[in-house]
């Protein structure tokens, strides 16, 4: 899976953020939309990924919150999920 990324990254940036989807492509339902990650205050990068349900989107959000807590532990550099349900999904 694809993932966008709006912002210049270095290259430890870049093997922690790899390092973090690696993790999300093996657990992940299939997502509506493919992730994008967009560097937010404070230099915390968010893979904002859209689900069709409420249920995915908050598995995801809980499971991925482990994996974000040990690699800040490892490196210094906080990515967080932030799934959200897609508007089309919530239409059907």
């Amino acid at each position: 899976m694809k993932t966008r990324i709006t912002f210049p990254v270095d290259a430890k940036t870049l093997d922690v953020l790899a390092k973090f989807l690696g993790r999300f492509e093996k657990i992940s339902p299939e997502p509506v939309y493919p992730p994008k990650a967009v560097l937010g205050e404070d230099n915390i990068i968010f893979v904002e990924v859209g689900y069709k349900t409420d249920d995915d989107a908050i598995v995801m959000g809980e499971r991925m919150a482990e994996v974000a807590a040990d690699l800040l532990d490892e490196t210094d550099v906080l990515v967080v999920l932030a799934p959200f349900v897609a508007a089309e999904a919530r239409q059907t």
